[in-house]
């Protein structure tokens, strides 16, 4: 018969009839303490030119016609081709169209097509769509605008975050050097772009409504190309875990 011994005979007999967790012995609380980090924060910056060699080229087309409900895409290739046939190997593209009515009852039909040309293709192009038009159908350029594309803008701003990310990282060799024995890591790196300007010229044909007519003769400026400055700023934090110092005791009295 097995023996129970008088100190745990009640508890283990009130545990059993209950149905309650028996603790015998219960470990002191573990505490976690985050660790302390120290942190150096630097403002890095990097720039660069960025440069395009095609503009953004708009067409506005007038033109008129005499019936109502005629074929819209028929209206789109004659369109398409009257302006393909100022630059044939460009990519034109009909980014605008509107349609309206005028006194006489004639349909009147105003479209913007751009493409992006080479800048050797820009030389004569107010002459040649002059020459395009016709009764019926005016052409005239539109907006002559320089900006680089987005694959060209995004090349530059991957270089300067590469340019970005060696400075940070000589910082993190200097400031290891300069503190032997602490381990310090790049925690954080936020960066920022500064706005980018654009050379922008337009014409007083693309500001106008379609029931203004602008004036045949209107002087036409030489557009220029030119280079704008991207700028990229980043906020970087290098951080370490701050040395342990032991608890000061008491001195014994």
């Amino acid at each position: 018969m097995p023996r129970i011994f008088p100190s745990l005979a009640l508890p283990l007999a009130l545990g059993l009839s209950l149905g309650l967790p028996l603790v015998l012995g219960t470990p002191a609380a573990a505490q976690i303490i985050a660790p302390t980090m120290d942190q150096v924060v630097l403002d890095l910056t990097a720039e660069d030119w960025v440069g395009t060699d095609t503009a953004r080229v708009s067409i506005v087309a007038d033109a008129a016609a005499s019936g109502q409900g005629s074929d819209s895409g028929g209206q789109r290739d004659d369109l398409l081709k009257s302006v393909g046939a100022l630059v044939p190997n460009a990519d034109w593209r009909i980014v605008q169209f509107d349609r309206s009515t005028d006194q006489a009852g004639l349909e009147r039909r105003r479209a913007v097509i751009e493409a992006r040309l080479p800048e050797s293709a820009l030389g004569g192009l107010a002459d040649k769509a002059k020459q395009a038009s016709r009764p019926g159908l005016q052409l005239r350029i539109g907006a002559i605008e320089f900006t680089p594309t987005l694959a060209e803008t995004e090349t530059v701003r991957a270089r300067l975050r590469a340019e970005i990310y060696g400075k940070a990282a000589a910082e993190l060799k200097s400031l290891e050097q300069s503190f032997p024995g602490r381990s310090f890591r790049m925690g954080n790196i936020d960066f920022a772009d500064a706005p980018v300007q654009s050379f922008v010229r337009k014409t007083r044909e693309a500001a106008m409504p379609m029931a203004m007519a602008a004036p045949a003769d209107a002087a036409e400026e030489s557009p220029m190309n030119v280079s704008e400055k991207l700028v990229i700023r980043a906020r970087v934090v290098l951080s370490a875990v701050a040395p342990t110092t032991a608890p000061t005791q008491a001195p014994n009295k």
